[in-house]
């Protein structure tokens, strides 16, 4: 395992019962998603996927909750905050990080219906959190210990988000990995030196676009398809993530379609 480091506690909001009142039918749900992300832009997308399941061909009983943070902790995201910030919330571990007793998980868990043999615990992250390589083993054992997904992007989600829009393969491979500064303008010639690459590719295909704010999903909404398509043509394995090019959105959105 690699070299502990020491973050300050994530809290997360207690979920909102979800409101079923414009679904075309009220079901109980079949399947609970629950998504852990590290900030505003993944939890905007993800809350467009759960406010348009219908256009998604996503089933009436699929159950998607956005598990947002609390006040005042929305810049905490290193990935292992995310992950015992989830831990806490299902009842693998007290407020001290201490682990809980195997048999007091269900009494202890904070998610009303939480079924761990059915549901899906999804943390979504980046890759290019700085020093991240030294958490790695840790996160992949905690997931794979405690049943929680890591969906992961490589370099970062605006991968995701540059895989609604056509012909990604345009794009040099090695560029798109490395995710360089436009320093002196050397990408790309018309964009701001303070942007990487895939902030400029995203911002000249997704009018609007600020990084690390809330996207208009309703412009991305019927592109998914295309998205999960280009994803594909890259890695989409967790594990291999750690190292390449690609991203596990797509299929996180494929399972929930299921």
């Amino acid at each position: 395992m690699g070299e502990r480091i020491e973050l300050e506690r994530l809290n997360l909001r207690t979920p909102k019962a979800f409101d079923y009142a414009d679904e075309a039918e009220t079901l109980q749900p079949r399947i609970r998603f629950y998504c852990i992300s590290e900030g505003a832009t993944e939890e905007s997308y993800f809350f467009g996927v759960r406010n348009n399941k219908t256009e998604l061909n996503i089933k009436n009983d699929v159950y998607i909750q956005v598990i947002e943070k609390q006040k005042g902790q929305e810049t905490l995201s290193h990935p292992l905050q995310l992950l015992n910030a989830c831990l806490f919330q299902m009842g693998h571990i007290d407020q001290n990080g201490n682990p809980v007793s195997e048999n007091e998980w269900t009494e202890n868990c904070k998610w009303d219906n939480f079924d761990a043999e059915i549901d899906h615990v999804c943390i979504i992250f980046d890759r290019d959190y700085r020093n991240l390589e030294k958490s790695m083993d840790e996160i992949f054992e905690l997931c794979d210990k405690h049943g929680i997904r890591a969906v992961m992007s490589n370099p970062n989600f605006e991968l995701w988000l540059l895989m609604h829009f056509s012909n990604i393969q345009q794009y040099d491979a090695k560029m798109l990995l490395e995710n360089k500064k436009n320093l002196r303008h050397q990408l790309v010639e018309d964009a701001s030196v303070n942007k990487k690459f895939l902030e400029i590719l995203v911002s000249k295909n997704l009018d609007g676009y600020s990084k690390g704010s809330k996207l208009k999903f309703e412009k991305l909404l019927p592109l998914i398809d295309t998205a999960i398509a280009q994803a594909k043509l890259y890695c989409e394995d967790s594990r291999s993530l750690a190292v390449e090019l690609g991203t596990s959105v797509g299929k996180l959105i494929e399972e929930m379609r299921l």
